[in-house]
């Protein structure tokens, strides 16, 4: 009976496999929506690649009933946010962490809890005292990023169609890093702009949907606001024309790549430190990758992170790559945690960061139990 359920499971897993397989068609359309630095229109998409607007239309529904959706790129510098990493000994349940700034959660393999918060540049060290007495000890290891690199999956490049396979080849991503220029990285010393609410709002809906319309977004607003007055269509364009766009806050639109990793995957989260320009090389160099998801940094304090999930019999190799950015001294340590997959949350930007204090969020959390506003899951 035993072997009839795994013979079942094992077609199942198959089934699934095939359901999300990409076409080349696919993945071409997918670049070209990725190469853009800010969101296109899905006219403008249409012009460029010679088809018509009905036929692109077509390919964003054939990905999402495949599972699949774009999420905007947001510059965390540009919006005057910075991320805060917390890595603790004690596991936490989703349910019992403090929400209301949260980024992404993950449990710690094989016991903790992984964190990463975003809050105004500066206000990282009031988070920290803020969290005491909700944490069940003091954290392991507490990062400051300030600066996220654009994280777009390079299909042509690493997926193989005809086999529906993410191809990993360890050394020719060391080359990759090795051949690449050096590029000048912002130092975080970027003049912040002054964002409210609306304009969260709006950049948490680009996230879950880089597609809606700026009319949706409008109802969805007032909604969830319930102002007085009404929030107008004219008002949130110019929102999104002047504090979104202008600014270079939103960086393109990119392909949440999760269905094409296998069941089996384990999340790892890469510790380097080393020169911030090196850093970088091998940043930029991942997150091209299917298999890299993020990639922060602090070129100050020269330390980065990088999110990313691996087949199991992949963890060691990484290990070795890592070993080899070292070797070559590419990067001076290197240090991961494995996280588990399939209880990680990656949330929206909510939209109280930048209107709320910090101390406020976190001390109506600790008095009622629960948060003045949570984002919502972009991916899991």
């Amino acid at each position: 009976m035993s072997s009839k359920s795994s013979i079942s499971d094992a077609l199942d897993r198959f089934r699934q496999c095939s359901k999300r397989a990409l076409n080349p068609s696919l993945v071409d359309f997918i670049e070209q929506v990725q190469s853009y630095d800010y969101i296109p229109e899905i006219t403008r998409v249409a012009e460029d690649m010679g088809l018509h607007a009905s036929t692109i239309w077509k390919f964003m529904n054939v990905l999402k009933e495949k599972g699949f959706r774009f999420t905007a790129d947001v510059d965390i510098l540009r919006l005057g946010l910075e991320a805060v990493t917390l890595v603790l000994d004690e596991y936490m349940e989703y349910e019992e962490v403090f929400k209301s700034t949260l980024r992404f959660y993950a449990p710690l393999i094989p016991w903790g809890t992984f964190l990463i918060y975003l809050v105004p540049r500066g206000m990282s060290e009031t988070l920290i005292n803020s969290l005491a007495g909700i944490l069940p000890r003091e954290p392991r290891e507490i990062i400051k990023l300030t600066y996220s690199i654009p994280a777009k999956p390079n299909l042509r490049k690493y997926y193989d169609p005809k086999t529906n396979v993410i191809r990993l080849d360890w050394d020719e991503l060391l080359n990759v890093i090795k051949t690449s220029p050096k590029e000048a990285i912002p130092s975080g010393a970027l003049r912040r702009g002054k964002f409210d609410e609306i304009d969260l709002f709006i950049i948490r809906e680009l996230e879950k949907n880089p597609f809606i319309s700026l009319k949706k977004i409008t109802e969805d607003l007032n909604k969830e606001f319930k102002p007085v007055t009404s929030i107008n269509y004219i008002r949130v364009l110019r929102h999104f024309k002047n504090h979104i766009e202008a600014r270079g806050v939103i960086r393109g639109v990119k392909l949440i790549s999760a269905p094409l990793k296998e069941h089996a995957s384990i999340y790892i989260a890469a510790i380097l430190r080393g020169n911030p320009a090196e850093l970088h090389r091998v940043g930029k160099a991942l997150v091209a990758h299917p298999y890299f998801d993020s990639a922060f940094f602090n070129p100050i304090e020269g330390i980065g992170l990088i999110l990313g999930s691996l087949p199991a019999d992949e963890v060691f190799n990484f290990s070795i790559f890592l070993d080899k950015l070292r070797e070559d001294r590419i990067v001076r340590e290197w240090s991961y945690y494995m996280l588990d997959y399939t209880r990680k949350r990656m949330l929206t930007i909510p939209y109280v960061i930048l209107s709320e204090p910090i101390n406020e969020l976190v001390e109506y959390f600790k008095r009622y139990g629960k948060d003045r506003v949570v984002g919502d899951v972009l991916a899991t």
